[in-house]
């Protein structure tokens, strides 16, 4: 049997995401994040969520030219704090694309942790708030529960992995996604093989929300 953390081929991506006309990040769009009962996870977690979705806003907007940013952390954090360790780790990114492992300690959280979740930053409102590479990372990482995408105008999506989650299913369904934007020509192909993942991303037993 395969442990959920070995590889299983994701067909690769084709063509670049392409955004233009960056929006920068205001202090109305920081204020304006909202506080979201997040399915599958504890409520006592959606406050801490809403105040580290603000400081990924804060810190893309104060030092990195708001660009993408990804903040990573631990489910299991009270423990680590008690321990001493590290529970989170942000990674900056340029205005198309961040890798969170990018930064060591959310690398290490990533590999180690039981469950983590990922807070990724999008500057450009108008695509799908979740990236073909976003997906491919919220599966190719089993230990990543929940992936958070906040856009530079503080609107938030999330896709969460329940517990009957079938990663199997979600693999094939990202395929034929990833199969329908390599046979398109544009961006609008690209946004139909995001979509057509989330449409039916329930299917593998993943929750998707836009709020």
């Amino acid at each position: 049997m395969k442990s959920e953390n070995e590889k299983i081929p994701i067909n690769d991506l084709e063509m670049a995401k392409k955004r233009t006309n960056k929006i920068m990040i205001t202090d109305m769009a920081i204020e304006k994040v909202p506080l979201i009962r997040y399915r599958e996870i504890p409520e006592s977690e959606y406050l801490m969520l809403q105040e580290l979705a603000r400081e990924v806003l804060m810190i893309s907007k104060n030092d990195n030219d708001s660009n993408e940013v990804a903040l990573t952390y631990s489910l299991d954090y009270r423990n680590l704090l008690a321990e001493g360790k590290e529970f989170m780790g942000v990674a900056l990114g340029d205005e198309h694309s961040v890798d969170p492992c990018m930064n060591t300690v959310a690398y290490h959280l990533i590999t180690t942790s039981i469950q983590c979740v990922v807070i990724v930053l999008h500057n450009h409102p108008s695509l799908s708030k979740f990236s073909l590479e976003d997906v491919k990372f919220f599966l190719s990482n089993g230990t990543v529960k929940m992936m958070v995408v906040i856009t530079n105008l503080g609107n938030i999506s999330y896709l969460v992995k329940k517990e009957n989650y079938n990663r199997k299913k979600a693999i094939e369904i990202f395929n034929n996604g990833v199969s329908m934007h390599n046979k398109g020509s544009n961006i609008h192909d690209y946004q139909k093989a995001v979509s057509h993942f989330l449409s039916i991303c329930h299917e593998a037993n993943i929750v998707y929300e836009d709020r």
